[in-house]
């Protein structure tokens, strides 16, 4: 998988802005009938009901038709993130919030005319890579200011849809490397620069992380981790290592393995997570820089979120229904 590196080269804005035409976004609210759904119901609705409280992140069991214990405690988390009754009955209150959530604000912007849609390829490539990896994460998530950030990183990967190039993302749905991690930050009150090139004065330098070439071989191995926290940004030298040329947001050990989410290709949108560094990112990693305070790696710190950031319209067809963070079960 190949970064996708910034250059921050003006182009294709006239042509976004004035020669796409647009298609609304809509999305079905779903269909749970007009019976209460209680523990031991079985039908088709209590099926609907799984798959949507599968979408929310607060059911992660078989899809089966059955409103059994497992979907009951499903029900019983979900009611009491939106601080409604907790009975376990699907009745029309907890539907109304169901579809509320699954509404999402994204759901109001249109998507071009001239959108794409994720391969089959891609969206089996996400699956089989960065998924479990998600998934690991999504476990192992304490609610620090600093996994809030890389969580909120994810989401823009699942939710953001977006699509590479050097505009900005806001109000034509397109992202570069740069444009990506200062969005990310920027929804947590954090003013850092757009362009690639002058990542080297953000923050300050984590020291004793670099990229080392394995004796007798062509890879590399990345050194230092111990020395890494979730959200300090890699940066990368450019072709010819005058400057920086790509940056990315490290995610922590995953599954025994340094994780970086950033733009790359040969994913369902620009967004996709590395977790190996033997060539190219390994060979080209120029340092490591840590923006965040001391205190957003505790559980329990004050969080500021004025994101995320909805385009204002969508150059890659959703292919899922657009939820937003507050909607889902650990918030990504």
């Amino acid at each position: 998988m190949l970064p996708l590196r910034c250059k921050h080269l003006f182009f294709v804005s006239v042509l976004i802005l004035f020669m796409v035409a647009i298609v609304p976004l809509t999305v079905q609210a779903s269909d749970y009938g007009t019976q209460d759904l209680t523990l031991g119901s079985r039908s088709s609705a209590v099926t609907q009901l799984q798959n949507d409280l599968t979408v929310l992140g607060f059911y992660t069991n078989n899809i089966d038709g059955w409103f059994g214990p497992k979907t009951y405690d499903a029900v019983i988390k979900f009611q009491k993130s939106k601080g409604l009754k907790t009975d376990g009955i699907v009745g029309p209150i907890t539907k109304t919030a169901l579809n509320n959530a699954l509404a999402g604000t994204g759901s109001s912007s249109p998507v071009s005319k001239i959108a794409t849609t994720p391969s089959a390829s891609s969206i089996s490539s996400y699956n089989s890579h960065e998924k479990p990896i998600v998934d690991s994460f999504r476990a192992n998530f304490d609610g620090s200011p600093a996994q809030t950030l890389v969580g909120r990183a994810v989401w823009y990967m699942e939710y953001g849809f977006m699509k590479y190039g050097h505009t900005k993302y806001p109000t034509t749905g397109y992202i570069d490397c740069s444009n990506f991690v200062s969005l990310v930050y920027k929804d947590f009150g954090y003013s850092i620069t757009s362009a690639a090139k002058n990542y080297g004065s953000v923050g300050v330098k984590v020291e004793g992380v670099y990229g080392k070439k394995i004796s007798g071989t062509s890879k590399y191995t990345l050194v230092g981790t111990e020395n890494l926290k979730p959200g300090d940004i890699f940066t990368f030298w450019n072709s010819d290592k005058t400057q920086i040329g790509h940056v990315a947001i490290y995610m922590g050990m995953i599954n025994g393995k340094p994780c970086i989410i950033n733009t790359c290709s040969d994913r369902p949108t620009a967004i996709g997570i590395i977790n190996s560094f033997s060539y190219w990112y390994g060979s080209s990693l120029k340092d490591v820089r840590r923006v965040l305070p001391t205190n957003s790696y505790v559980a329990g710190s004050k969080i500021t979120d004025q994101g995320p950031v909805i385009p204002e319209i969508y150059q890659i067809k959703p292919f899922k229904t657009i939820v937003m963070p507050e909607d889902l079960a650990t918030g990504f």
